[in-house]
């Protein structure tokens, strides 16, 4: 049930920066968004990770996942595939540092 005090709830940065990335590509959206619970601040990785991404999506929701954990939880480094992800997508994950670390808005 959602209470006003949840209503006016501002959103950490961490869960931002990760809707940033994953709202900014349709096969993201359709295949990691469902997975990520706004109103509890929650994200079912294994479920997100049980979905067939090529090489680009792949490395953008390693990037999600590492600015969501504040670490790198997988093993592809992030820098390691950051190449594979197209322009878009590429702009997506360095505005979502920005978002994470307090920069953007």
């Amino acid at each position: 049930m959602t209470t006003n005090k949840n209503k006016n709830k501002k959103m950490s940065r961490e869960l931002r920066a990760v809707l940033h990335v994953f709202t900014a590509d349709a096969e993201l959206k359709a295949k990691a968004l469902p997975w990520v619970n706004i109103e509890r601040e929650r994200i079912e990785w294994e479920k997100i990770w049980g979905n067939d991404f090529g090489g680009g999506h792949s490395a953008a929701v390693v990037w999600a996942q590492a600015i969501w954990c504040d670490r790198v939880e997988t093993k592809p480094d992030p820098f390691d595939r950051a190449f594979a992800m197209d322009t878009p997508l590429q702009i997506a994950c360095i505005e979502a540092l920005a978002i994470r670390w307090g920069l953007k808005k």
